[in-house]
């Protein structure tokens, strides 16, 4: 299965901008990151910015976003 599919599974909330995922800076979100071999904000480029409508920490992963691949030919 993709981070994007656990992610949805877990019933985590989603966002994204063209192939990157954003998710909410939780401790499942962290904890998916862990079980696909992401290390939390190191050199996979993972990176934790602040939501500019909720001012809650969410954290960007660059070309996790699955629907963003399909979508291509």
């Amino acid at each position: 299965m993709s981070l994007y599919t656990d992610m949805q599974q877990a019933g985590i909330e989603i966002d994204h901008h063209a192939s990157d995922l954003y998710v909410p800076d939780c401790h499942e979100s962290r904890a998916i990151l862990a079980n696909h071999g992401y290390k939390y904000m190191d050199g996979w480029n993972v990176k934790q910015f602040t939501c500019e409508i909720s001012g809650d920490a969410w954290l960007d992963i660059p070309f996790a976003y699955v629907p963003f691949w399909e979508s291509k030919p």
